[in-house]
């Protein structure tokens, strides 16, 4: 299956969208107790902003293994993509509560409460632990960070 997911990922990397969803579906059809094809037609599905195909990818990926960090995280964005911020923030969370030290997850649920659900000292938070485990300065994420530390006081 390692060979046919690289095949895939070149695929992929080519915009090649529709062959590799072909591909992924007949791996998903191979290999029904693997994350890996649900995961990545889930990305695919999320490049082609079709959020509810991905929620449905990811939602299989979880129903194989619930505590993938990676499909929580990726449903969390699917979520979001759709409006439901709730939603999102129990996927992101629950990304967290399988992989504390999950970059993306503090990231994205920096995002969520920053920009969706008005919640700038969890923002804060989450960027800050982003940063801080990254162990590198993301110049973005710094701006972020000094913005809203001026909002909240810090």
């Amino acid at each position: 299956m390692t060979k046919a997911l690289q095949s895939i990922h070149r695929l992929y990397k080519k915009n090649k969208l529709e062959q590799a969803k072909q591909e992924l579906q007949t791996l998903i059809k191979a290999y029904p107790k693997q994350t890996a094809p649900h995961i990545d037609l889930g990305i695919i599905q999320l490049d082609e902003q079709t959020p509810q195909a991905a929620e449905q990818s990811f939602n299989a990926a979880l129903a194989i293994d619930e505590e993938s960090s990676t499909a929580h995280n990726l449903l969390g964005v699917a979520l979001r993509m759709q409006g439901k911020f709730k939603q999102a923030e129990q996927a992101y969370q629950a990304a967290l509560s399988h992989q504390p030290d999950y970059l993306l997850a503090h990231r994205n649920l920096g995002i969520l409460y920053d920009l969706y659900l008005a919640k700038p000292k969890q923002a804060l938070q989450h960027y800050q632990q982003y940063q801080t485990m990254l162990g590198s300065k993301d110049k973005e994420l710094e701006n972020w960070i000094i913005d809203l530390q001026r909002r909240v006081g810090k």
